[in-house]
């Protein structure tokens, strides 16, 4: 598995992303001092907003480690705090992660779980490269059951008597998803994809997929590209954005941001030894690691060629390292084709 940790994911609705110490006043009121919502969870209704803010002191510092993996549920509409979603327990070894989530009751019923709970298995997929997630329910929460099979989840069994809650012992119904499956389904179902130039409220997003490109130059050419995603590399993304020669286009899919290409126009003028030259620069590309074979490269290529008509450039360019074959494969599918190259000897 990957060590990626709680990234930002987004949904048509929601923002799931890490907590903060100031959550607490929310998060109490807005379920963890409801018995209603606690009755069949495995910890205590909060007496008081004091000890939701001892849980989040607990909970941030941990951020750091990328094997913890637990989400703030945030209405993207109004910024509201609403519930929890987590890896409850991890299995490194196994590749393995057993989820566990509670939601506002002000929000029962309304689709919100479900969708929350299938951002959090493509990321854990896609992104952390698990093979197994899995999931429980006391068998008297049979709603709990619908949420997970709404997000593809398969019941295994019943134990009986094998958990425990605020209830008491209880029987607990199993459900799990394997990667396979969790490709074979996505792998049947094209993306419905629109491709736009991004706004603001996408940098965030955008910068999680230069990481991707970021870790995937360091894992093919350690000698040259640094590890991690310093604070200069991840504030570049507003140089470009600023740039009037340059444009972020974004593909949005399930009101996901899951790829993006950085569009340069390039002008250089004529010299003695070349004619003038005007071409569009796909300086940078990435499809989401778990978006990938779904329709969304395609989409970026095409609405590229569309954006570069509308302004009147006749070609395209773009560079790419000659480790990364899958990209090349899929380049020349889309028509480029190889007119330099650049090369290197290395001396002993």
């Amino acid at each position: 598995m990957n060590q990626t940790g709680t990234q930002v994911l987004r949904t048509g609705r929601l923002i799931l992303r890490p907590y903060t110490v100031d959550d607490a006043e929310e998060m109490y009121q807005n379920w963890a001092s409801d018995p209603e919502v606690t009755r069949f969870l495995t910890w205590p209704t909060h007496s008081d907003a004091g000890v939701t803010r001892m849980v989040l002191n607990d909970w941030v510092p941990r951020y750091n480690d990328g094997g913890y993996f637990n989400w703030a549920i945030v209405l993207a509409a109004s910024g509201a705090v609403i519930g929890n979603i987590a890896v409850v327990q991890l299995r490194p070894d196994i590749e393995a992660a057993d989820i566990g989530y509670c939601l506002s009751r002000q929000h029962w019923g309304s689709g919100i779980m479900p969708e929350a709970l299938q951002a959090v298995i493509d990321y854990l997929f896609g992104t952390a490269g698990l093979r197994r997630i899995t999931a429980c329910h006391d068998i008297a929460n049979p709603k709990s059951g619908r949420v997970m099979e709404k997000a593809g989840m398969r019941r295994e069994g019943i134990f009986r008597q094998a958990g425990r809650n605020n209830t008491g012992i209880c029987d607990v119904a199993f459900y799990a998803v394997l990667r396979d499956d969790w490709q074979k389904r996505r792998d049947r179902q094209p993306a419905p994809v629109t491709v736009r130039i991004a706004r603001d409220a996408d940098l965030e997003s955008v910068n999680i997929l230069r990481k991707q490109v970021n870790d995937l130059h360091v894992a093919g050419k350690p000698e040259v590209f640094k590890p991690g995603f310093s604070d200069e590399l991840r504030n570049f993304v507003r140089v470009i954005q600023d740039d009037p020669e340059q444009d972020i286009a974004v593909a949005e899919a399930d009101g996901r941001i899951c790829g993006f290409a950085v569009l340069h126009h390039i002008r250089k003028p004529e010299n003695p030894f070349m004619y003038e030259r005007d071409f569009l620069d796909i300086d940078e590309f990435c499809v989401d690691e778990a978006w990938r074979r779904r329709g969304v490269a395609s989409a970026l290529v095409g609405f590229t060629r569309d954006y570069a008509r509308e302004k009147g450039i006749r070609r395209i360019e773009l560079n790419m390292w000659e480790f990364n074959q899958d990209a090349l494969a899929f380049y020349e599918a889309a028509g480029f084709r190889t007119f330099r190259r650049y090369m290197e000897l290395f001396l002993d």
